[in-house]
């Protein structure tokens, strides 16, 4: 009997034993995959917070090493396409922002930015393409996208200046502007800017008094067509730089005529 006892004694002591292991191991793995959870976000934030701080090559790298763990995290993606595109690394930043939009189709944001990619890539039916699907969004009132924002679409330097294309989806202020090319100061102050208008609309929008630069453009013919002009404006002064009587041209076409005139020895801007 008191054998039997002993045995009965040693086996609960040895089931005490094994749920105490149990419950220690339990809680240690618990604990890794807690970690692991906890570690795999703080390296997604550290890629984040070089980004925000415009440390392109470092939150590259970081990004990569995330995406080497985690292929299929959209989020690391997309800011290693934004880091490649701070980067100017282009033909990269293209590729990674199109495997956005394809897991993505309705990142807004990511289509924007492939209208800036496919600009500095001289790809103009790609950008082109681009437009037309914030523009079919916007019709549709797609949620996430409004029609009444302004889209970056471009930027170029020219004489050491940097210029920056917005376009406007709804045409904005008295004028009517459909593209405004903004050249800015160190401070980030506008100094001047060139619009592409409605003519009539950018005339009724001068007020008397107004400084006119070069000799004043001569009436177009009568058109069935709404004339459009691209005009040059300062706080001080106002000048017509062409005139589109057949109506509104493709943007290709307005940024080369923006590019020869800023070039042109006499520009304003020099």
């Amino acid at each position: 009997m008191r054998l039997s006892f002993a045995r009965a004694r040693i086996a609960k002591c040895l089931l005490a034993a094994a749920m105490l292991s149990f419950v220690f191991g339990t809680r240690s793995f618990g604990q890794k995959a807690q970690d692991t959870v906890s570690g795999t976000h703080a390296d997604l934030a550290a890629a984040r917070q070089e980004l925000a701080a415009k440390h392109y090559a470092r939150a590259k790298e970081l990004y990569r090493a995330y995406l080497q763990k985690h292929p299929d995290s959209v989020d690391a993606q997309f800011g290693l396409a934004d880091a490649e595109l701070g980067l100017r690394e282009f033909e990269a930043a293209e590729w990674d922002f199109r495997r956005v939009v394809a897991a993505q189709p309705q990142n807004w944001v990511a289509h924007k930015n492939l209208v800036i990619v496919e600009a500095e890539l001289g790809r103009w039916d790609e950008f082109e393409r681009e437009r037309a699907v914030l523009r079919e969004a916007r019709e549709r009132e797609a949620p996430g996208i409004s029609t009444r924002e302004s889209d970056v679409i471009d930027s170029f330097e020219v004489n050491g200046h940097r210029w920056i294309v917005r376009e406007y989806y709804e045409p904005v202020g008295r004028s009517q502007a459909r593209y405004n090319f903004e050249r800015f100061s160190s401070e980030g102050h506008a100094e001047e800017y060139i619009s592409l208008e409605p003519t009539a609309a950018a005339e009724a929008a001068l007020k008397p008094g107004d400084v006119h630069i070069g000799a004043e453009p001569t009436a177009a013919p009568h058109s069935e067509h709404e004339e459009f002009s691209l005009n040059w404006y300062t706080g001080k002064a106002h000048g017509t730089i062409m005139r589109y009587p057949k109506g509104e041209p493709k943007y290709e076409r307005v940024r080369t005529d923006v590019l020869r005139w800023l070039r042109k020895p006499e520009a304003p801007s020099k």
